[in-house]
């Protein structure tokens, strides 16, 4: 949308002279201040996300050629695309929201298939306790045939001391009635999850009490991926620290590899979350397929942006990305394990 400037060439900033479009002391736009609603919310959009340029020059080439926005960032030609950091940013909020929204309709999925198999066992209990409930009440001396192996035992009651006239009682040595009611349905009793992990009580503890509680449970991930996106934050300069060590003889500065590998962890969450909005529209039947085509798009995408940076051979390309791979999945296990363990204990 067209801009309207002001006739004035004085800044209302700093009083300076505004030979154009921008004043040259203080860098302020001499645009007309008196604009409908429409031109400035437009061009507030527009300045914070810079649409009008700079977003779409910076996410189309970071799409289609691997490696370009960091060449052109040590270049020199930084004016006409976006922040690195600025830009991963935005990405990973966008990320991370949809990939929060996406586990909790994965959730809600799950919960509501495994209602009609609840259910199901809550009657066959219900029915089961029923029958055994038919059962209680055996003949004296007998067993009855349906008490499959329960003991009833008729004792005298003059032996136990007692002065009443009933010839004796009847002892039930065998498994409660909603039990057996479970077994004779076939149906193990349940019982709350235990974990023995080998650690201390009270992380044991709370790991239990996550396992069987839904509502533990489901505060625990919630917590678990709030952290998510700080845990990615600090493991990129150890992804550029690695890329540093793999390229010892590159000759590049250690911010040259933090830059690519801001570029790179910024494609990858935007890549995935167009993967996210697209699997919304598909059958759930192609969800493995379309996270099986994301993870080969992703290691294309390095493998190629590796070679445009560092100009290796192809082989030595690949035995990099390997060791890359290898160390950062190490790194990425230990410091999920880390902020598993801090979540735990902070529930």
């Amino acid at each position: 949308m067209k801009k309207h400037y002001r006739s004035d060439k004085n800044c209302l900033n700093c009083g300076a002279v505004v030979p154009d479009k921008f004043c040259t002391n203080c860098g302020q736009e001499n645009i007309e201040l008196k604009e409908d609603f429409v031109h400035v919310a437009l061009h507030s959009i527009g300045h914070y996300f810079h649409f009008e340029s700079k977003f779409f020059k910076s996410i189309v080439p970071l799409f289609t050629k691997p490696g370009l926005l960091t060449q052109e960032y040590f270049a020199g030609k930084r004016a006409s695309h976006l922040n690195p950091i600025s830009m991963y940013i935005f990405i990973s909020i966008l990320f991370f929201f949809l990939f929060t929204v996406n586990s909790n309709v994965n959730r809600k999925g799950i919960i509501e298939d495994k209602a009609p198999e609840q259910k199901t066992v809550v009657q066959v209990d219900v029915a089961a306790q029923t029958n055994t409930e038919e059962e209680k009440t055996p003949a004296l001396n007998t067993t009855s045939p349906k008490a499959g192996g329960h003991t009833y035992t008729v004792l005298d009651k003059t032996k136990m001391g007692s002065t009443d006239n009933q010839e004796g009682v009847v002892v039930y040595t065998g498994p409660s009635a909603q039990e057996a009611g479970i077994e004779k349905a076939g149906i193990a009793p349940e019982s709350p999850l235990e974990i023995n992990v080998g650690v201390s009580p009270t992380l044991q503890e709370k790991l239990s009490k996550v396992m069987n509680d839904d509502l533990s449970s489901e505060l625990f991930i919630n917590k678990l991926w709030s952290h998510l996106p700080k845990m990615m934050f600090i493991l990129l300069p150890l992804f550029a620290f690695i890329l540093m060590l793999v390229n010892r003889n590159s000759k590049k500065y250690y911010v040259e590899h933090l830059i690519y590998s801001i570029h790179v962890h910024s494609f990858i969450f935007l890549f995935f979350s167009a993967l996210i909005l697209i699997g919304w529209l598909l059958p759930d039947s192609l969800t493995d397929w379309i996270s099986l085509f994301g993870l080969l798009v992703v290691v294309w995408y390095i493998y190629r942006s590796m070679r445009n940076i560092y100009r290796s051979t192809r082989w030595r390309t690949i035995y990099k990305f390997f060791v890359l791979s290898l160390v950062y999945s190490i790194l990425l296990a230990a410091s999920g394990t880390i902020v598993f363990v801090a979540t735990l204990y902070t529930m």
